[in-house]
């Protein structure tokens, strides 16, 4: 690493003798520490500790460790720090600390700025920064630094050391993700415009935008509930479960403590009833209005949805293993690659844990909308590449959306690591193609191998 020179800074490397500044102005500051996962050190001697160890790290070979000491040029003040605390995906993950003397003079935001110059320089493409929702001066700072936010989720305070942080009562905090990206965000612009297109079609009443009713949700208390991967059939009840002898009982399986996530699965109609049935849920979704529908069911019948707003084309933002069982209804037709998505939920599912998806076969993209009596497209369905078919979604207000292979669907989910347990086909529903019994869509229950 290279020390910095700003307006009114010295990024420098720490020394031996900056235990007792670091001490006095910052570390044993609760308010300080208030959003940070460490705790205020007791006493000096902790800090020297500390420090000893950040100091080794300069001397290691093996790779580079960017760690700043936050001078001021006036009177070399130490007044906070700055690093790169770990690695997203490959992607340098700046955190910081200021002194309380020192906030609201500009300083964190300069700070910043030279070391996002610093890693760019170094090679990085994309910068990640997390800030705690409710440290309003530290999201301040970020979003001057040129940030974006990606989504806001919640940490888990048993993953990492939130829990004197997190609300009484509750089990994790509110943390915004942001990311800086050096040639901006070209890859996630489609995905942009399909959480605008479909935030447009619930407000038009779309079928898989309107929320579960407050009738279904008492039947789902009572274990009698059904949900869909695919328009029309119900997904069975042994594939949440894996117990092969469950497949004949008329009851719904209990779900009683399971961690699922719906992965683009907002709108309110399937979680609603996984929490119902016992599970502990969160819901990730890149529309703010399926986001909206979850919360909006989850308050008006008392349970607890962990609903988070983000792109699923980015890594997702959840540990290695945390969940039990992932539920993906038909939606990766709207974005182009598939395959990072399905080594993404064998990342974050448990030895064992079943992935449920809904995918769509392709069918459909050779008919027009209300035509499916003649073929008039072409696979692959790719408007990114294609700008005929880019036209033909446009004019019929369909956002930006793709055709995948079997290979991609079902060879992805098995080259990412997940064996195949079952399958199903389904239809449109209704139409030409329902009528003549064309499956275009397929239901897979997969098992992360261990």
């Amino acid at each position: 690493m290279h020390e910095l020179t700003t307006e009114r800074l010295f990024l420098r490397k720490l020394r031996p003798g900056d235990a007792h500044q670091i001490f006095t102005n910052w570390a044993d500051d609760p308010e300080v520490t208030k959003y940070l996962t460490w705790e205020p050190h007791s006493d000096e001697s902790v800090t020297e500790s500390i420090l000893q160890i950040w100091l080794a790290a300069y001397d290691e070979t093996n790779e580079t460790t960017y760690r700043w000491g936050i001078e001021r040029q006036s009177d070399h003040t130490l007044m906070g720090m700055i690093d790169v605390v770990g690695y997203h995906h490959g992607n340098p993950v700046i955190g910081y600390v200021l002194g309380r003397a020192f906030w609201n003079h500009g300083y964190m935001t300069e700070a910043c700025r030279a070391v996002m110059q610093e890693l760019l320089a170094d090679g990085y493409d994309t910068i990640v920064i997390e800030a705690a929702e409710p440290n309003i001066g530290s999201n301040r700072v970020i979003e001057k630094c040129g940030f974006e936010l990606v989504g806001t989720w919640e940490r888990d305070i048993k993953d990492r050391d939130y829990a004197r942080k997190a609300e009484p009562g509750t089990s994790f905090l509110p943390v915004n993700s942001y990311r800086y990206f050096k040639n901006g965000r070209t890859s996630g612009t489609y995905t942009d415009i399909n959480a605008a297109t479909i935030d447009r079609w619930v407000e038009e009443g779309w079928e898989w935008g309107q929320p579960v009713s407050h009738e279904d949700c008492d039947r789902a208390r009572k274990g009698d509930w059904q949900v869909v991967l695919t328009p029309t059939k119900p997904v069975p009840g042994w594939w949440f479960t894996g117990d092969r002898k469950e497949a004949d009982q008329a009851t719904a399986p209990s779900l009683s403590g399971l961690r699922i996530l719906g992965l683009a699965s907002g709108g309110g109609q399937q979680m609603p009833l996984f929490a119902l049935a016992g599970a502990e849920c969160w819901v990730l979704d890149y529309s703010g209005k399926q986001i909206e529908a979850e919360k909006m069911v989850a308050a008006r019948e008392g349970y607890r949805i962990h609903a988070i707003r983000a792109d699923m084309t980015q890594p997702l933002p959840f540990s290695d293993g945390f969940f039990d069982l992932i539920f993906h209804p038909v939606s990766n037709c709207y974005i182009k690659d598939v395959e990072p998505v399905w080594k993404e939920c064998a990342r974050i599912l448990k030895p064992g844990g079943r992935l449920l998806a809904g995918l769509d076969n392709g069918i459909n993209f050779l008919f027009e909308e209300d035509d499916e009596t003649h073929i008039t497209g072409t696979l692959p369905f790719d408007p990114l590449v294609n700008e005929a078919q880019r036209k033909t979604l446009e004019a019929e207000d369909c956002g930006m959306q793709f055709s995948h292979t079997i290979g991609e669907q079902i060879g992805g989910q098995l080259r990412a690591g997940f064996r195949l347990l079952d399958v199903y086909d389904d239809t449109n529903g209704a139409g030409d193609l329902h009528e003549h019994g064309i499956p275009c869509f397929w239901a897979t229950l997969a098992e992360k191998i261990s």
